[in-house]
Parts: structure tokens; sequence; C-alpha cells
């Protein structure tokens, strides 16, 4: 299965590519929250976000390549991140930084969940979809490879330690707001006070990391 490409800039219907396919991903992440999986169809899809059924195969070409999509959208949370001032510059305190990127992959998880939960009722999808990740070498790891890249910067800049676990720091952090995230999923919010704030957990690694730590 090829790669889908989510910048193919060919026009359908008076609306440009990049327009159509932000509302398919839209709907059907909205769709999915509404309806579960199962009651979701690429013609459901297409008539929610105002296109053909044929535009929806044209970019996605499948049902698991839609729902990729729809996941791996997401991440835009953490390309709007300026990684390189968060890992350098003074002006931002490192619990700031640990904040603000884990804040990001939290409104990645908030947005990947639901789309998940459905993907692994399905045990048929789920195994499609697993083995897309596999092709794509897509997961967990990369995030983790991301934040090693960051903490090593800190290391080289001077503001962590340069003995830290830079890959256990990286799970640590992401594990942290996909256990905040998976919280309120589950409770639909009830239970996310009794979990430590992405603030508090932000300083705690700040000051276990800093280089004077």
């Amino acid at each position: 299965m090829n790669e889908v490409d989510l910048n193919n800039s060919k026009v359908r219907r008076g609306r440009p590519a990049g327009g159509a396919q932000a509302a398919i991903l839209a709907a059907a992440l909205e769709l999915i929250k509404e309806r579960g999986l199962a009651h979701v169809t690429t013609r459901e899809v297409a008539r929610r976000a105002g296109v053909s059924e044929a535009s929806v195969f044209y970019h996605f070409h499948d049902k698991v390549g839609l729902l990729q999509a729809v996941v791996l959208a997401g991440l835009v949370t953490l390309e709007e991140l300026d990684l390189v001032a968060l890992s350098s510059s003074e002006d931002i305190s490192l619990a700031d930084a640990f904040f603000e990127i884990g804040s990001a992959f939290e409104s990645f998880f908030d947005r990947a969940l639901p789309v998940l939960e459905a993907v692994h009722a399905d045990t048929a999808l789920r195994v499609e979809f697993a083995e897309r990740l596999v092709q794509r070498d897509l997961g967990p790891h990369r995030g983790i490879e991301i934040l090693d890249t960051v903490f090593a910067n800190m290391a080289d800049t001077g503001r962590i330690a340069t003995n830290v676990d830079r890959r256990s720091t990286a799970l640590l952090l992401i594990g942290a707001a996909f256990l905040r995230s998976w919280s309120r999923h589950l409770s639909e919010g009830a239970l996310s006070d009794r979990l430590p704030t992405l603030e508090d957990t932000a300083k705690t690694l700040a000051e276990l990391l800093g280089k004077n730590a």
C-alpha cells in the first residue's frame, strides 16, 4: 500500500484539496466520536465533509488509510512546537519547556484515543492498521525519538545533566501525557483531578533533570 500523500494539491469540485482533506478528516473524527467506528462509512464521512465519496478514496485510498490519517493529523500540535527554542532558549524555563511538550502530546492523545479505541474493537481492522504502522515505521517509538533529540540538545546546551537517560525521560513525559488523556477519555473527565497536573509533572522533571540536580 502506498503512503498516503496528505499534501496532494489536486482541486476537486471547486474546493482546494487541502481543504477537502481537512474536511474529510474532521468529519471522520466527529462521526467516530458520535457513532463509533462500526457505524461509520466512507459515504457518511463524505456526506458530512461535503465531498464525493470518490474524493475520500482519492485522498486516503481506503478506510484504514483514512483512519491512520485521522490519527496522524493530531501530530500538528507537535509540529507547531519550536523544539529548537524549547530545548535551548534561556527565555523558557526547563519546567515550561517540559510543560509545552507534554501539552502537545496530550492534545495528540486526546484526538487519537477515540480512533484507536474504535480500531481495536474490530479484529480485522486492528491487524491491518498495525501492519501499516509497521510498514510506515510509525508508532510510540517515533515520539521517543523526537524527544531524544530534544533532550540531547538540552544536554549539549547545558540545560540538563549530560548523564540523563534521554529515552527513559521521554517515556516518562509521554507516558504522563498519555495517562492524563486516557483518564479523561475513560471517565469523560471525572477522574482528571485524581492525577498530578501536567504543570506539577513538568516541574518535577525539571527539578530531577536540571544540570545542578
